[in-house]
């Protein structure tokens, strides 16, 4: 009977044992995948946190005022256990801002992406301020974002470039092309481009999905609301219901 029970005693510990390492595989199991997941968040978030900071300290890189103008000490850098860093700003006169995983969401674009975008900055607005500049490209991304025009970045920079008559943006179809981007106004534009692609940039031109330059006047103008002007570009968006009728009354 005594050795009845030491059997039983040794298998109920030898079960114990076993139950107790399929049980740790198992939490390991679940865990590798959890840690690996944060790591790979956090050193994404990490890149785009290094990004707004950079964007943060660009002028005295590029020469342009700080966006949203921001000094020094509006700037704090925070840890963050679920996205593994986060930048907080206070601009002056406006609430506070965070960079978080919305704009990480937001930013999920290819790098052929950025650059179709950086290339309407540079060859639209290079001579314009920052806020030109991110006006310029916010016009583009609320068109990727309208029913009417192609989803992607690339293709609304290009619509229309394959026709005789018919592009979008005019350096498109003019020849600018011709002249690759560079120096200094080619790096500024590429940020630009990075920074309102990631939604880290304040709306400028209330929902805008046209410019044009204070040296012409194109027909379609009269068609559309007025919504500002920023620097040498007037901005323009679609006429809601209301608009249209109104607009209607005042031409007959």
């Amino acid at each position: 009977m005594f050795a009845r029970l030491m059997e039983n005693s040794a298998l109920i510990a030898r079960l114990t044992r076993i139950g107790s390492a399929v049980a740790a595989m198992a939490i390991s199991a679940a865990i590798l995948p959890m840690a690996a997941m944060q790591a790979e968040r956090q050193d994404e978030a990490s890149y785009w946190h290094d990004l707004a900071v950079r964007h943060v300290a660009s002028d005295d890189l590029l020469g342009w005022s700080v966006p949203y103008g921001l000094q020094a000490a509006s700037l704090r850098l925070a840890a963050d256990e679920i996205e593994g860093a986060r930048v907080l700003m206070r601009p002056v006169g406006a609430d506070l801002r965070t960079f978080d995983s919305t704009h990480i969401d937001r930013a999920r674009f290819d790098a052929a992406e950025v650059n179709c975008l950086a290339e309407a900055v540079y060859y639209e607005s290079r001579g314009e301020t920052f806020a030109g500049q991110t006006a310029v490209a916010e016009v583009i991304m609320n068109r990727v974002n309208h029913r009417v025009y192609p989803d992607s970045i690339c293709g609304v920079v290009y619509e229309g470039s394959t026709r005789s008559t018919g592009c979008q943006f005019s350096f498109t179809c003019d020849g600018s092309l011709n002249r690759t981007p560079r120096g200094r106004a080619w790096r500024r534009s590429q940020l630009v481009a990075e920074h309102v692609a990631i939604g880290f940039a304040p709306p400028r031109t209330r929902r805008a999905t046209h410019y044009h330059t204070t040296a012409v006047n194109p027909h379609w103008s009269g068609s559309l609301v007025q919504t500002g002007q920023i620097g040498t570009h007037i901005f323009y968006r679609f006429p809601n219901r209301r608009e249209r009728r109104e607009m209607r009354d005042r031409a007959l």
